[in-house]
């Protein structure tokens, strides 16, 4: 494994690559308003699965309706979570070719290329674009830095859902549980599938080949768990005990998901759903184009329940893009940043997608059921909203890429022992010097 040191070393020197003095000058509505603008322009991302690459097409075909002449060429880079463009932003940097754009999260993900003097000043497009009055609440708070701008958002996935194969539910005569859901009842429930279920299929997968989906499903363990416990542990002062609490509940978690559950990426476990094979899967709302990508109709072929513990709480996870000073055309980055907000984009997008537009003067029209219903209890000022830390918000990169690691050798251990990875967990956000100061708790 690389070093994050290294990497805010070695992104340093793109600070001082050419076209930072130059951007610095740019006349911002000049570069909008050009709708002539021709040329390649390269936008990366990590959206490659059913329903992912749909949405990122629309978006990019919304963009050419603007600028006909750019040729926008779509880099996918598999992954999730982020992990895998942080590698590729370096390498591309570190070879003089910074993307004009590239896929990101805000929060604490930004700060190394921050560190770095990399990222593109968009406080100006946001202005220019009425972004942060557009916004709905809480959104804009997230991606601010000491007062500037440095991101624009795309979409919003609620993190903390259990989907399942309502057929196979169904076929086998189980019921799902009711919300709010408590713990007796999802293992009761993980119990009655295995019992009922024949050989060779579970009741849970992870999908977790890249091992972000195993971080995801600790995470919502956690918030499930004890809220205090989160806020503590993206604070930087959960304690073994805290955390110990809820390894125990993810070793009973991994009783039930089919052993293999690491040989696949997250939409093939899926795919998997989709077949029968595996009856349920907790994971973000993003699921679900893939599920619509695949035939399937919520209420008909799928359903969803918020994990055990947390009916009142949504896990905010948040796409956007930023725009590197030091790429070969800042104002092509600069253009699409611009684009990610605008109305029509959002609109085709966010259907695409299946996910929560930012925006507040998106119509409401274009949700289907349950994208509408995360909607609204995204604005209900009732639900707690909690900044997820498997995607990039609310913990340092240096403490998420050692968490992956550990989380990731937890689920793949037959009988791990839940004491001895809380101490190497605990120790481990110690050492990353986490000092967060979050308030999720009311």
């Amino acid at each position: 494994m690389v070093s994050w040191c290294l990497i805010v070393v070695l992104l340093i020197g793109v600070a001082a690559l050419p076209g930072q003095g130059m951007a610095a000058q740019m006349d911002l509505a000049s570069i909008l308003e050009d709708t002539a603008a021709s040329g390649r322009f390269d936008v990366y991302h990590w959206w490659t699965a059913g329903g992912e690459k749909e949405a990122i097409d629309f978006a990019i075909a919304e963009f050419q309706k603007r600028y006909p002449d750019l040729k926008v060429v779509s880099n996918a880079i598999p992954g999730g979570a982020g992990g895998a463009m942080v590698m590729k932003v370096k390498v591309l940097a570190l070879t003089g070719n910074s993307p004009e754009t590239f896929q990101a999260h805000p929060g604490l993900e930004l700060q190394p290329y921050l560190d770095a003097g990399m990222l593109y000043d968009l406080t100006g497009l946001w202005e220019y674009a009425n972004i942060e009055e557009r916004l709905l609440s809480g959104i804009a708070e997230l991606c601010q830095v000491d007062g500037h701008y440095y991101i624009v958002p795309i979409g919003v996935h609620k993190t903390n859902m259990i989907y399942y194969n309502k057929r196979l539910f169904d076929q086998y005569g189980i019921t799902a549980p009711s919300e709010p859901v408590t713990w007796d009842e999802f293992w009761s429930l993980c119990e009655e599938l295995k019992q009922k279920l024949p050989a060779g299929k579970y009741p849970l997968d992870l999908g977790d080949r890249k091992g972000w989906p195993a971080t995801h499903v600790f995470e919502t363990l956690m918030i499930g768990t004890d809220p205090q416990i989160y806020e503590d542990f993206i604070n930087g002062k959960a304690t073994e005990e805290q955390v110990k609490e809820v390894l125990d509940r993810f070793k009973r978690f991994m009783s039930y998901v089919a052993p293999d559950h690491s040989a696949r990426l997250w939409y093939e476990g899926a795919g998997r759903v989709v077949a029968g094979d595996y009856a349920m899967m907790l994971q973000g709302s993003w699921i679900q184009a893939f599920f619509t990508s695949q035939g399937w109709t919520y209420g008909e072929d799928f359903g969803a329940f918020a994990a055990p513990g947390t009916s009142e709480y949504f896990g905010f996870c948040i796409d956007a893009f930023v725009v590197p000073q030091g790429s070969r055309n800042v104002p092509n980055g600069l253009r699409w940043a611009y684009m990610v907000s605008d109305p029509q984009t959002q609109i085709a997008f966010s259907r695409a997608k299946e996910s929560v537009s930012p925006y507040i003067d998106t119509p409401e029209e274009i949700y289907d059921e349950l994208t509408r219903r995360f909607r609204d209890e995204l604005i209900d000022s009732q639900t707690m909203v909690y900044p997820s830390f498997t995607h990039g918000t609310s913990l340092p990169w240096e403490a998420i890429t050692d968490l992956h690691s550990r989380i990731s050798d937890f689920a793949t251990s037959s009988n791990p022992d839940t004491e001895r990875y809380a101490r190497l967990i605990t120790q481990a956000l110690r050492e990353a010097g986490v000092r967060g100061e979050w308030d999720i708790v009311k």
